[in-house]
């Protein structure tokens, strides 16, 4: 596993993981504490997530697309809205996973400011290659009235694992 070799660059994250399933939470925090990854934050849903955004002032989140009450589409539109409240950073790396891979749901995740898109199942290679290309290779972010983000002129796709063998 490459994770070993990044094993300093892993260990300095602060991940905050949003999602209402507490299976996945488990699954995704596993699979960041086998990169290394030491400080791993956990969220149920949107609202907890905003809440620990600006708490803990991670370096990066990960979140589902669907949750209630608050899905990861308006939270990610709140973070990149929210501007450097209490120090949390705005231009965060927002990781979206989701079960929903049409064009529709990715140019939604797209417009509300998410990062990268991460088809369900999620394997650890795409999940670690996501990882070292948000935190790695910074998006340009734009604000007009209504948007604060990546341009949401962009091409964004689902990642999948053939991404990762590339």
């Amino acid at each position: 596993m490459p994770t070993k070799a990044d094993a300093a660059f892993f260990r300095k994250l602060t991940v905050l993981v949003v999602d209402d399933s507490p299976e996945m939470r488990r699954l995704l925090a596993a699979l960041l504490e086998s990169m290394g990854v030491e400080h791993v934050i956990e969220a149920r849903d949107g609202l907890k997530g905003l809440d620990a955004f600006i708490e803990h002032k991670p370096d990066i989140i990960i979140t589902d697309g669907a949750m209630q009450p608050m899905d990861g589409y308006e939270m990610t539109q709140r973070v990149r809205a929210a501007g450097a409240a209490e120090g949390a950073n705005p231009d965060v790396p927002i990781l979206m996973i989701s079960g929903h891979i049409g064009r529709e749901s990715v140019a939604h995740a797209r417009d509300q400011g998410v990062t990268d898109y991460l088809p369900k199942p999620l394997s650890a290679s795409v999940l670690y290659e996501a990882i070292v290309a948000a935190v790695s290779k910074p998006i340009h972010f734009i604000e007009k009235p209504g948007y604060r983000g990546p341009s949401p002129t962009r091409r964004l796709t689902a990642r999948s694992a053939d991404d990762s063998a590339a």
